[in-house]
């Protein structure tokens, strides 16, 4: 057993039992692919329509399954995605703001789109007082974070961009940057005993603004030891930025205080990229079975179409000959030729029907039915009804169709020609630009610029 049939084992096991639900032999749809099947691959294992979508579905479920591992490994190995949580009201002043939302309701299968609509709202100039004064108490609470008090600042402040429930917008400015930024956060070293720090927050709402001052005393951190640890390795990796500013590369350090640091750079997880590769890919062998049935209908229709004339020549020729019609069959059945023809097979298979007991009026119709052709299908009834009426002028008869026959051939291989001569347009068009650029570039090579 080849590699490829052992992984495609147990999905074969599934395949046929999803087939055996799918597949009804008195369907029409399975009596047509039947017919496909058999008129295309004679002697090969996909010859019933039960065994073709058996495996069409084998493929297919191994590439899930095999994508969902690979999503399922991508996800192990990569971690797991932030979800979001906050969504931020507009301003006053900005209007209203309409957006979409999918929300997932536990229990429930699907995500649901909700539309939300926020509103800006308008309050009058007493509100507006009433609001600025609520902030003002409300600052030591709302700035402090994990300080004690406004006069024994160790980390960094919080400095909202509203407060009141978005009711006043709040501006921060302080008077030493290089201490404490914009937002709150501490980004110097303050002095043992303590520096003073001067913040100025303005609060609006709607068209009405208000300047608020005070002060914070800020003190080093109080840090753990691997937040000190951490601080180190920030400092040299700082200074060897600044010493090496200049270089393509920045060499990371390798050792703090006599240990060895390993540095890793977070990868992007590929699972989404598996998940959409994978049902493309599952999709595409679908679609390729049957665009591989088709084009191998289409190859063989072609193929029988060419060789109907040469055939009715060669049973004609065997009839005149003073052989019976059966016996013409067999003759040809027996002879082998340099390179197999489409028709041989159908020949074969003809005779194997009536030496198994099948008539041989219907072997005949049998016959022209396999080969799914118009001219076939009336070769087939002219030589069924020439069997039971007698055979007086069979061969006239033959040899008007093989004269019909061989019109079809040369008006279908006209067509295939101008097939080919379109399919060569391309190729001639990229022959024509390699002709320029050999015969340009010597030129152009040539100019002093």
């Amino acid at each position: 057993m080849r590699y490829e049939e052992k992984m495609m084992q147990p999905f074969y096991k599934i395949g046929k039992w999803i087939a055996s639900k799918m597949v009804k032999k008195e369907d029409v749809k399975y009596q047509k692919l039947e017919q496909t099947l058999q008129f295309v691959e004679n002697s090969a294992k996909e010859k019933d329509a039960f065994e073709f979508t058996a495996r069409r579905i084998a493929k297919v479920m191994m590439i899930l399954f095999w994508g969902t591992g690979l999503c399922f490994l991508a996800a192990v190995f990569t971690g797991e995605a932030k979800e979001i949580t906050f969504l931020a009201r507009p301003s006053y002043g900005q209007g209203s703001m309409e957006t979409d939302l999918e929300v997932q309701v536990e229990g429930e299968g699907e995500a649901q789109k909700i539309p939300i609509l926020l509103q800006e709202r308008q309050y009058s100039d007493q509100q507006i007082d009433e609001f600025f004064q609520q902030a003002i108490e409300d600052l030591e609470s709302v700035i402090l974070g994990e300080n004690i008090s406004m006069q024994e600042v160790r980390s960094s402040l919080e400095f909202p961009s509203s407060v009141l429930d978005g009711k006043v917008k709040a501006d921060w400015f302080t008077d030493d940057l290089g201490l404490i930024d914009e937002k709150g956060n501490l980004v110097g070293e303050p002095a043992e005993g303590g520096t003073q720090v001067q913040i100025t927050v303005n609060f609006s709402c709607q068209d009405r603004e208000m300047d608020y001052r005070f002060s914070v005393c800020v003190f080093p951190p109080v840090r753990s030891e691997e937040e000190k640890q951490q601080k180190q390795i920030q400092e040299l990796l700082q200074s060897e930025e600044q010493k090496r500013v200049q270089e393509e590369q920045l060499r990371l350090p390798g050792k703090i205080e006599g240990k060895k640091l390993e540095w890793k750079k977070e990868k992007e997880s590929p699972v989404q990229m598996i998940a959409v590769l994978m049902v493309i890919t599952a999709l595409c062998i679908w679609m390729l079975e049957e665009e591989r049935l088709q084009a191998a209908v289409k190859k063989k229709q072609t193929a029988l179409t060419m060789e109907y004339a040469s055939f009715l020549y060669k049973l004609m020729a065997l009839l005149r000959a003073g052989l019976t019609i059966r016996g013409a069959f067999e003759r040809l059945a027996q002879s082998r030729q340099v390179r197999e023809h489409y028709i041989d097979e159908e020949i074969r298979r003809c005779c194997n029907e009536m030496k198994s007991g099948v008539p041989e009026a219907q072997a005949y119709e049998n016959f022209g039915r396999r080969c799914q052709l118009p001219e076939y299908i009336k070769m087939g009834t002219i030589l069924a009804q020439n069997l039971r009426k007698g055979s007086d002028g069979l061969a006239d008869l033959l040899e008007a169709e093989a004269l019909r026959g061989m019109e079809e051939r040369h008006q279908l291989a006209r067509k295939l020609g101008e097939q080919a001569g379109t399919k060569l347009l391309f190729p001639m068009m990229l022959m024509f630009g390699v002709v320029l650029i050999i015969l340009m570039a010597p030129a152009l090579m040539s100019f002093s610029f």
